[in-house]
Parts: structure tokens; sequence; C-alpha cells
């Protein structure tokens, strides 16, 4: 296999419009294209009040959302940002307006809480972190990474109204679909968290958390190839993604102030 792409857009209406269940699905057929979703289950998420439709799927193995792009952006719909995994790489990206030619970066996710299951207390200034009830370590503190958010199951159905994936234990549960293998974190900031990136001495479970929900989970796990090690789960999602153009327009339609710390 090859080409496994895990690819979540959110298209927004135009002004005064609104996107119903059977535009969203329309929508979410026209990006599928005849080949469907390529190893990532199809998931559909429409906005209560109808300005937006998020959309997870596999790109992998269509052309249909450069087709969307080119024939549907700045006409029938306003506005279309991206978020896109390369099973080849370790890292999400973020575009906007055209996903061939339009400018690509990294993409940025927000946390405002750390917990950590450890004997010692966790590197930090003094007095951030906090021992809870059940003995894990916690610290309030706003920061970002970047990770690479795969939602991969191979098998899964082509297109929408398939069977859920099968999940596992160990599986995480994120906004879309479950999440079996994540990347580690890298880029994390701020820069004294760099040593709760991975692997940390002495702890078995790390966490990160926005307005208390799970966003990334790192703990020894028991592999079946590798034995016991360290293993990556992630549930980013558009709520926790902090990418300064992403919240300027954001911003833009709702007049709401930007997310702190972004």
């Amino acid at each position: 296999m090859s080409n496994i792409f895990t690819t979540a857009v959110r298209v927004y209406a135009n002004p005064g419009a609104r996107i119903d269940a059977t535009e969203a699905e329309w929508i979410t057929w026209m990006m599928l294209g005849p080949r469907g979703s390529y190893h990532v289950p199809v998931h559909i998420r429409l906005a209560e009040d109808g300005r937006h439709v998020d959309v997870q799927y596999g790109s992998g193995k269509s052309v249909g959302l450069v087709d969307f792009c080119a024939d549907e952006v700045g006409y029938r719909y306003a506005a279309i940002w991206g978020r896109f995994y390369d099973e080849g790489r370790d890292r999400d990206d973020i575009w906007s307006e055209d996903v061939n030619d339009g400018p690509r970066r990294v993409c940025r996710y927000g946390f405002d809480e750390v917990r950590v299951v450890a004997d010692d207390p966790p590197p930090g200034p003094a007095g951030i972190w906090r021992r809870d009830l059940d003995g894990s370590w916690r610290a309030s503190v706003e920061g970002r990474y970047s990770t690479g958010n795969d939602r991969a199951a191979v098998g899964a159905a082509p297109g929408p109204g398939g069977p859920p994936p099968v999940t596992a234990a160990s599986d995480m549960a994120t906004q879309t679909t479950p999440n079996r293998y994540g990347e580690e974190l890298a880029d994390i900031d701020p820069p004294w968290l760099e040593p709760l990136a991975d692997q940390h001495p002495g702890a078995s479970l790390i966490e990160y958390y926005w307005r208390g929900r799970l966003v990334h989970r790192a703990q020894m796990e028991d592999d079946e190839m590798m034995g016991r090690e360290w293993q990556h789960r992630c549930a980013d999602d558009w709520d926790n993604c902090v990418d300064p153009e992403f919240l300027d327009f954001e911003q833009g339609l709702s007049g709401a102030p930007r997310t702190p710390g972004a």
C-alpha cells in the first residue's frame, strides 16, 4: 500500500447561505470522486448553524479535492481550509483555498494543561506542577506543538455510511474517528516542556489537554513487533488548531477574539 493520506477539510458557506445535511454529503462525494476514500474512514461533521462542514477521508487515490477547489471554492462556497497528514512524514500540514498551488506550512496545535504519571515532579519552572488526587502531576500551561494526526484504518469503507472501523482498547477517541498510530510531538512551546515530548525518564504516561479535552497521549505500551515502548496517540482537530492565519480567518467571520497564546 502507498499514498495513505489523512485529509481533513472545512468548507465554508457563502455569506448568508447555509449548508444542510444533503449538501454536506454532496460535498463529500465530490471530494471522494469515483475511487472513494483510501484506507481512511469517511467522517462528515456539519456545524449546527450550517456555516461550515468538516469532512475527513483518505485522499491518496483521488483528485476530487483538486477539482472541488477549482470549480466550487470562491463561487458556490466562500472558502476551504485543509489539514493533511502523509504517512511518510511526521507532521500535519495546513493549507487554504487551493490544495495544489496554495501555500502549505506545518500545522500548530494548542494545549492548556499537561498531565504526567511519574514518581517525581516533571521538569519545569518552580511551583508549576501540582500533585493530583490520583498521584499524577498536572500543570496549567498554554502552549503549542506540531505532530501528525493519522486516521488510517486499513479496510475502511470507501464512502459515507460504511461500518465504523473496529477499534482496539489502546485506540484514542477523537472528534472524528479513532487514532491508533500517532506521532511524537515536535516544536513544542514553551521550550521547558521539550523533555516531555517523548520518552521522558521516570514517566509512564504523558497527556496534553485542550479545554478539558485530551488531545495527545504518550505512554509505555506493549507492541506486537517492537515489544514494550513509547506509543503516541493524537486527537487534534480544528478546535485546537492555532495556525495564526486560520485563527485570523475565523476571527474575521465571527468577530471573536483570538485564541489565547496563539
